[in-house]
């Protein structure tokens, strides 16, 4: 490693540390809303905490990143009681959280605390992101109860001329009311003793504990976006390999079913005589733009990106122009549509993944206007850490639970669209 590499760790370990030790200190009461004679509580980070610690981050390399993840979780005494961050987090947190065992099993042992790792959160935020670059781009709001309830728009309504004295004319927009489930996504991750001892006394150079979190952090990041573009707990009969999508009704809907509307677009780049991909996003943004929409990212799967740019090399020098950033460390080429020019956000693997439409196999493509997406949270807006004390399972095993509580709002489905892609 670098001097320079080691002198951003130790900035960041110093970042990491002030604001751990923020987690130590006694709260004042306005601040977690208990007793002022309360002791051994400790403070929960704000908001305005977490984003400075993340900004500190931001810089470091992905083996920075977990560089400092491993410094920093062997540390002790750096979390907060459970029971503490519940009552910082109120009620419908704590109704949450008790409804899983996963989360909940650990704490059956008496004497002892599962802690909240506070000082992990920012650091597992920017690894979460480095591998789901896409989460970043959607909004969080605090969810307003396990089924966070909101309003989508079907029509924003009028505005009329009027004389100089005239009365002026009422109006309303058109909502219907909608909710989504805030779901909880978790994996217990960790090591047993047997292995922590054997890693070193063989001389090895790696930690196992760190890749096992390393690879929860990735199935987490796997599952969320999924079900972001996928996910159906709706349609009781959704499969895999139709529109509706795998069915769970743990789960929340994603953009498959949600844009699954009369405005979306078909077409067949595959054909004798094949249709043109990008008349059919200019269709596509044209039908959202009509409804007052503004979308200005487009997602598709590798596959579909892959025809677009096949289909598109004879016409235009395509490939490694007009790049623009659309994400950590991620960049994307831009197509040109009736709302400028718009990149295409390539989301890797399977998370859009293909199935069956009118007898065809397609995939869909997402022009998507973010200002009506949000992802409504409970207790932090990232994958929060919950160390388990070593023992309280009666192995000999350190534990982790990686886990997160979100829904998926789509406040306005005519602003955003989808295509259909035949695929080869």
């Amino acid at each position: 490693m670098t001097p320079e590499q080691l002198r951003a760790i130790k900035e960041a370990l110093e970042a990491v540390g002030y604001h751990a030790e923020k987690t130590n200190d006694v709260p004042e009461t306005a601040k977690v809303g208990v007793d002022s004679t309360s002791e051994g509580i400790k403070r929960v980070l704000t908001a305005t905490d977490q984003i400075e610690f993340r900004r500190r981050l931001r810089s470091l390399s992905e083996n920075e990143l977990w560089s400092v993840l491993g410094e920093q979780a062997v540390k002790r005494d750096q979390g907060i009681p459970v029971d503490a961050f519940l009552r910082a987090g109120g009620s419908t947190m704590n109704a949450a959280m008790a409804a899983n065992p996963i989360l909940t099993k650990a704490l059956d042992s008496t004497g002892v605390s599962a802690l909240i790792r506070q000082d992990l959160e920012p650091v597992l935020y920017e690894l979460y992101i480095r591998v789901f670059p896409a989460f970043e781009r959607w909004a969080k709001e605090p969810a307003n109860g396990l089924v966070h309830a909101y309003d989508r728009q079907t029509t924003f309504g009028d505005a009329q001329f009027m004389p100089e004295l005239g009365t002026v004319t009422d109006d309303t927009s058109a909502f219907e009311r909608a909710t989504t489930p805030i779901s909880i996504l978790a994996t217990r991750r960790g090591v047993s003793f047997k292995a922590a001892y054997a890693v070193p006394a063989g001389g090895m150079g790696f930690n196992p504990e760190q890749l096992e979190m390393k690879a929860g952090l990735r199935a987490m990041a796997h599952k969320l976006q999924l079900t972001i573009f996928r996910g159906n707990a709706t349609a009781s009969g959704g499969l895999t390999s139709n529109e509706d999508g795998a069915y769970d009704v743990n789960a929340f809907d994603g953009l498959r079913r949600t844009l699954n509307t009369g405005r979306a677009k078909n077409v067949n780049p595959e054909a004798a005589t094949p249709e043109n991909m990008r008349a059919a996003i200019n269709d596509a943004m044209v039908e959202a733009l009509q409804q007052a929409g503004d979308p200005r990212i487009i997602f598709c799967d590798p596959t579909v990106k892959n025809q677009f740019d096949t289909q598109q090399d004879a016409n235009v020098m395509y490939l490694g122009q007009n790049l623009v950033n659309v994400g950590v460390g991620v960049t994307a080429n831009t197509v040109n549509t009736p709302n400028g020019a718009i990149p295409l956000f390539v989301v890797p693997g399977d998370a859009i993944d293909q199935y069956t439409y009118s007898g065809n196999t397609v995939s869909d493509m997402y022009l998507i206007d973010e200002s009506i997406e949000s992802l409504p949270y409970l207790g932090s807006d990232g994958p929060q850490v919950l160390e388990i004390p070593p023992g309280v399972s009666g192995q000999l095993t350190r534990l982790f639970i990686i886990f997160g509580m979100w829904g998926h709002a789509t406040k306005a489905v005519q602003f955003s669209n989808k295509i259909r892609v035949r695929r080869p």
